[in-house]
């Protein structure tokens, strides 16, 4: 998926088109953009795990070479009323590629409002601190909880081990694309401070009431789960004699219904530095959940983001890169790194380790070549048994390298 930054009163991305401006007398004409990339790929798992993951006595087999693709179709416009103010939409169609099985037909779709008091959004989208935040530069957008070795696609997660939950990523994304209502305020001397409510953080297009002493599961999502999601953040961006600077900082809090109880708490910081084609950035997450008494195992929960690695248990992550970009060509070098509770009751922790280079190269206007070569390793606190140590499997434990290439068409 695309990353979005807030870096003024309105929310900078091409799927907010700036074209399709209409009159206040006219419809509004909607316009169409988008990206269709398309990675072929190389991946190698641990055989120790493999060994330890097949059936009927056997090791499992996982493909070396697969085809991973990300394509998106946008829909949007906007019209001027006669007072000054901006009203738009904006509907991103997923159109393929993804591996997953689970991806919903329509990624984003929200409404918006803008003038001079800043931009209301609302409808289906990120929370607001997940749109301001700054993480580790990539020359190929192929990291976070977007990228393909990054996303879980290539080097298989062990079941065993927790991660962040919404991914591998320093952002705020544990309540996904969700039903909001999102505020950015005017930016002033280069600050942008924006919030988001969302009455239900589970929710994707959903039009009934919730049970919120329910926890079941619709969509990929764990619903009944995550509500009454407050949230705020902040990014300032300036540059002063030639070095860009950006530092973000945010916030997410929600009360935990079902069989849970208690509060979740996330935080998260980020910051890049740029000077002559160099980019150095990092970011830092921690997420943490304070239980009712006598509430359940939160980590037990499991996933609450559809396909990628994620839990409430306590956990923190970080990132760091380097890159450099100079005319057509861009490369850089990043690592990610999460530390998440296996179990309330126990104090082993998990573990997710990523390393990543990546190269673009500009064809023309909308056209890039891309490329990444990374390392994944996963590491459970859960130990082996003696007959898994017998048999020289490791389910608990996986690692692997992973390469690619890939064409990227914006539009």
């Amino acid at each position: 998926m695309k990353k979005i930054l807030f870096a003024s009163t309105a929310l900078v991305a091409a799927g907010l088109f700036t074209t399709g401006t209409a009159s206040a007398s006219d419809k509004i004409n909607l316009q169409l953009g988008g990206f269709s990339k398309w990675w072929v790929v190389g991946s190698w798992q641990s055989s120790s795990y493999q060994a330890a993951t097949g059936t009927n006595g056997n090791g499992a087999s996982y493909d070396n070479v697969s085809l991973k693709g990300d394509n998106e179709v946008w829909f949007g416009g906007n019209t001027t009323l006669d007072n000054g103010m901006k009203v738009g939409v904006d509907v991103h169609l997923e159109a393929g590629g993804h591996t997953d099985m689970t991806t919903d037909t329509i990624d984003l779709s929200y409404v918006y409002v803008e003038g001079g008091f800043g931009k209301f959004i609302v409808g289906t989208q990120k929370n607001g601190t997940y749109l301001l935040h700054v993480r580790a530069p990539d020359a190929a957008g192929n990291n976070s909880e977007g990228g393909i070795m990054t996303g879980g696609y290539t080097i298989v997660r062990p079941s065993s081990v927790n991660g962040m939950a919404g991914g591998n990523t320093t952002a705020i994304d544990t309540t996904n694309n969700s039903e909001a209502i999102t505020y950015v305020a005017p930016t002033f001397y280069g600050l942008t401070v924006g919030g988001s409510f969302l009455p239900h953080g589970g929710n994707e297009d959903t039009r009934g009431m919730n049970n919120l002493n329910a926890v079941t599961s619709a969509n990929g999502y764990t619903t009944g789960v995550i509500q009454q999601v407050y949230g705020a953040g902040a990014l300032y961006a300036n540059t002063f004699g030639g070095v860009g600077v950006k530092v973000s900082a945010g916030a997410v809090t929600a009360q935990l219904g079902g069989t849970v109880g208690g509060h979740w708490l996330e935080q998260a910081y980020g910051t890049q530095l740029s000077y002559a084609g160099f980019t150095l950035g990092g970011a830092y997450r921690n997420q943490h959940h304070i239980l009712n008494q006598g509430g359940a195992d939160v980590a037990s929960l499991g996933n609450v983001s559809e396909g990628v690695s994620g839990s409430f248990g306590n956990g923190q992550a970080w990132d760091a890169g380097l890159q450099y970009a100079t005319g057509p060509y861009a490369v850089s070098f990043n690592t990610f790194y999460s530390q998440v509770e296996h179990s309330d009751y126990a104090e082993g922790h998990d573990h997710t380790v990523f390393y990543q280079v990546s190269g673009k190269y500009n064809l023309g206007a909308g056209v890039d070549i891309l490329a990444s070569a990374g390392y994944a390793e996963f590491n459970s606190s859960v130990g082996n048994t003696a007959a898994q140590i017998a048999a020289g499997g490791d389910p608990n434990h996986n690692s692997g390298w992973t390469v690619m290439s890939g064409l990227s068409l914006t539009f």
